[in-house]
C-alpha cells in the first residue's frame, strides 16, 4: 500500500520531467540581433554604359560604403543559422521612413538563395560546421557569431538623368539601414536537422535588420579613381520600410 502511495506520489513529477526534457528541442529558436558599424567611405567616378557610346552621359560620383555586422544570439540556445542570405539596402536623408535603394549590377552582386531542400555535399549529416564549411555557422547562446561580415553599399551621389532624378548627397546626412533574408530550408530538411544537430542548436532561418548608421557626406566629396555602372537605368523603386526604426 505504501509503495502505491509513492508511486502515485511521484507519477505527476516524473510525467513532468519527461513533457520538459520532450518540449526542449522544439523551444521557438529568436532571431540573432544584428548590429551594423560603418567601418570606411570611399568615393568614384562612374558613368552608364550605353550602345551609342557617343551619348554615355556625364560622369556621377559614387559612394561605396563599407559595413560590418555582427550577429548575436541573446537566446538560451544556440542557433544554426545559413550563411546564404540576400540583402536589402534601406537609405533615408532623415530620421524616419526609409525606402529600398537598389544595388548596381555590376559592383559585387548579392546571390539569390533557392530553398535549400537538400544539405549540399560539403556539409556533414552530423555537424552543421565540422568539416568547415561556408553554408552554416553556429551562433552560441548569450555569443556572437564569428567572425562577423562585412558588406559593401553603393549609392550615387549626385546622378541625374531622364528617368529619376536622385536626391543629390552632397553635404548631406546619409541613413542606412540592411534587411538580411536568409536562405530558407525545406521543411522535411530542417525537420530531420533539428534532430540530427540537436546537440549544436536549434536551425533559424528568418529575416535580421540592422540598427541604422549615419554618414556625413562631404559637400566635395574626394573622388581619385573611376568605377563602371553598367546598370540599365530603370524606375526608383520606392517601397517603404514600415517597421520603426531602431
Amino acid at each position: 500500500m505504501q509503495m502505491k502511495n509513492l508511486i502515485a506520489a511521484l507519477l505527476p513529477f516524473c510525467v513532468s520531467c519527461v513533457m520538459q526534457a520532450a518540449s526542449l528541442p522544439n523551444i521557438p529558436a529568436d532571431g540573432p540581433e544584428a548590429t551594423a558599424a560603418i567601418t570606411g567611405a570611399e568615393f568614384c567616378f562612374a558613368h552608364e554604359r550605353k550602345l551609342d557610346v557617343d551619348r554615355t552621359p556625364p560622369s556621377y560620383l559614387v559612394l561605396n560604403l563599407k559595413i560590418r555586422v555582427s550577429y548575436r544570439n541573446a537566446g538560451p540556445r544556440a542557433l544554426i543559422v545559413p550563411l546564404g542570405r540576400e540583402k536589402t539596402v534601406y537609405t533615408a536623408l532623415r530620421p524616419g521612413i526609409m525606402k529600398i535603394s537598389p544595388q548596381p549590377q555590376n559592383f559585387p552582386d548579392d546571390e539569390t538563395f533557392t530553398l535549400m531542400k537538400n544539405l549540399p555535399a560539403d556539409v556533414s549529416r552530423d555537424n552543421p560546421v565540422r568539416p568547415a564549411n561556408d553554408v552554416f555557422t553556429v551562433i552560441p547562446a548569450g555569443g556572437a557569431m564569428t567572425p562577423a561580415f562585412d558588406e559593401e553599399v553603393i549609392l550615387p551621389v549626385n546622378r541625374k538623368n531622364l528617368f529619376k532624378r536622385e536626391p543629390d548627397l552632397r553635404g548631406r546626412r546619409l541613413y542606412v539601414r540592411l534587411q538580411f533574408d536568409h536562405q530558407d530550408l525545406a521543411p522535411a530538411l530542417e525537420a530531420d536537422l533539428s534532430d540530427r544537430w540537436a546537440k549544436f542548436g536549434a536551425p533559424w532561418t528568418g529575416m535580421t535588420r540592422t540598427n541604422t548608421v549615419s554618414f556625413d557626406v562631404p559637400k566635395a566629396p574626394p573622388a581619385s579613381r573611376v568605377c563602371v555602372d553598367s546598370r540599365v537605368p530603370e524606375k526608383f523603386d520606392g517601397h517603404l520600410q514600415t517597421n520603426n526604426n531602431k
